[in-house]
């Protein structure tokens, strides 16, 4: 093998070509190895183009389902749940989790232990259920999001599924713009009233809003993010309808290709970009690069207030959706198999993934039938404060980059705190957000949570030993992003003061609302006590 597999220049079809062309010339052969040796990071960085990333697992991979706006429905579900049961298998012998698929905060489904050999069979299963994992990964437009209820939340302004439809064939028709950025892009596009979509999180966010004449459409904020350079969006001055949504990110991603940083990676995010331009540039910027003319900002009908949609409810057509929690996002491929089959037989075939790794099934229409379910005796939807709470990112043994295993870590995070946090006053846990990251690059969006952990190492007297930093006070629709107030602490240091400040909100000496580093630091030392010591 010579020729070169990957370059530069390929967009995911290519990417998939060359994938697909490969396998069938080398077959029974697995000509990854030889292709990564020669290729290096050209060809992983490629593969992510369709949603390939490599896994710390040798010659093992994770694969991405976009999924826009987390809709999915019963059938496509199915096909996922065999990809999983087929694909998702680890070698002899080994000590992780295998068969499992788990929801990402973009509302994809991501699935290990694929092997290069594999992906062209998983992609035409894909295509026959109308999925893809194009631009899933990559310096490419990523999966959009969404309100998790969108179209059945009887508080929602405006159903965005059309312009997510609309977003799929743009970034098909037009990847020679929307997979070659400077870096990795995100929009959101919300009619829903609360920041169930973590708004103020992306590159570029819609929300609901009345425009000055009456029209609904949508107020436009820019440039959020967290790992490097964290901020949170600005408000843009302008209101755009849901006819100009599309036209809206297409003038972006010009504006982005135009202006921002192709060269250097650690400095090249679009919110660096807003934020060296300022708000009012970026304005102009995609107002002269629109063939018509915007209104300035509407009346604001988003409220920023934080919401999960886990329960219960009405959805406007004579039937329920019905929220789940799925404690840190994972399930096996036989309990996705269940879901399918719980939407089918209770509901409308709909099923729902939210931005905390949760699942929502719709048009339920005998609640109670399903409440019976065995499934809904694990995944319920009331879950204690605590698996409500906790969001981790996939972190190790799978992502190369974690430090530690924060899926484990949750769990025994939950245990810790049901048992050492009293019952009485629990109430006053309603809205807790409890962030976990087995890395510094925030996939599990620490600093949006009132408290935030993130795996590092520290160092005794001997060697070095998992560690934790803490952050206190997120709160994006307060416009907040959380700040560290602890770092390197063991676990039980990090833990122990955590576990004291919810004890405190149980009693009502403190309010989630004063779990901020000022809040937190008055509280303690009123206790004559240090946090931060």
């Amino acid at each position: 093998m010579s020729q070169q597999v990957f370059n530069p220049k390929q967009g995911p079809r290519d990417v998939r070509a060359a994938v697909e062309t490969q396998t069938a010339e080398h077959e029974p052969v697995d000509p990854w190895e030889e292709i990564e040796e020669r290729e290096g990071p050209l060809a992983v960085g490629r593969m992510r183009l369709m949603g390939v990333y490599d896994d710390r697992q040798r010659n093992r991979f994770m694969l991405r389902t976009r999924i826009p706006g987390g809709r999915i429905s019963a059938e496509q579900l199915e096909t996922v749940a065999g990809v999983i049961r087929d694909f998702g298998n680890g070698w002899e012998n080994h000590t992780e989790p295998d068969r499992f698929g788990e929801i990402t905060t973009r509302q994809d489904i991501q699935i290990h232990w694929v092997e290069f050999t594999q992906l062209p069979e998983i992609w035409r299963r894909y295509d026959a259920v109308g999925l893809t994992s194009a631009q899933a990964c990559g310096d490419s437009m990523r999966n959009p999001t969404s309100c998790p209820a969108d179209g059945e939340d009887v508080r929602g302004y405006l159903s965005t599924k059309p312009i997510l439809d609309e977003f799929r064939t743009f970034a098909l028709e037009e990847e020679r713009l929307t997979s070659f950025l400077p870096r990795k892009w995100k929009v959101v596009v919300t009619g829903c009233p609360t920041d169930c979509a973590t708004v103020k999180l992306h590159c570029l966010a819609f929300t609901p809003a009345r425009g000055a004449d009456g029209t609904l459409g949508f107020n436009v904020h820019a440039g959020g993010g967290l790992s490097d350079s964290p901020r949170v969006a600005d408000l843009l001055d302008l209101f755009v309808t849901p006819d100009r949504v599309t036209d809206t990110v297409r003038a972006t991603l010009q504006t982005y290709c135009d202006l921002g940083d192709f060269e250097h990676k650690a400095v090249n995010r679009f919110r660096v970009l807003v934020h060296q331009l300022g708000p009012e540039r970026i304005t102009e910027e995609l107002r002269s690069r629109l063939p018509y003319e915007i209104p300035r900002a509407g009346e604001s009908l988003w409220t920023g207030e934080f919401e999960d949609h886990l329960g219960v409810h009405e959805d406007g057509h004579g039937s329920h959706v019905v929220g789940l929690c799925i404690p840190m996002g994972r399930l096996t491929d036989d309990e996705w198999f269940e879901v399918a089959r719980l939407a089918r037989t209770h509901g409308d075939g709909g099923v729902r993934m939210s931005q905390r790794q949760n699942l929502l099934l719709t048009g339920i229409d005998d609640v109670d039938a399903l409440l019976r379910e065995p499934f809904l005796q694990t995944y319920g939807p009331e879950p204690d404060h605590f698996e409500r709470a906790i969001v981790a990112c996939t972190s190790a043994p799978f992502c190369k980059f974690a430090i530690d295993d924060m899926k484990t870590s949750g769990r025994k995070l939950i245990a810790h705190l049901s048992e050492h946090v009293p019952d009485e006053g629990r109430e006053r846990l309603d809205g807790l957000r409890i962030h976990m990251s087995g890395c510094k690059a925030s996939c599990a969006q620490v600093q949006a949570a009132q408290i935030g952990l993130r795996a590092t190492m520290t160092k005794d007297e001997e060697a070095y030993q998992p560690a934790l930093d803490v952050s206190l006070g997120g709160d994006l629709g307060a416009g907040r992003l959380g700040q560290w107030v602890r770092l390197e602490d063991t676990i039980e240091d990090a833990w122990d003061p955590v576990t004291e400040i919810l004890r405190a909100v149980c009693a009502g000496e403190l309010t989630l609302d004063d779990v901020t580093p000022a809040g937190v630091g008055a509280y303690f030392s009123e206790r004559g006590s240090d946090p931060d010591g």
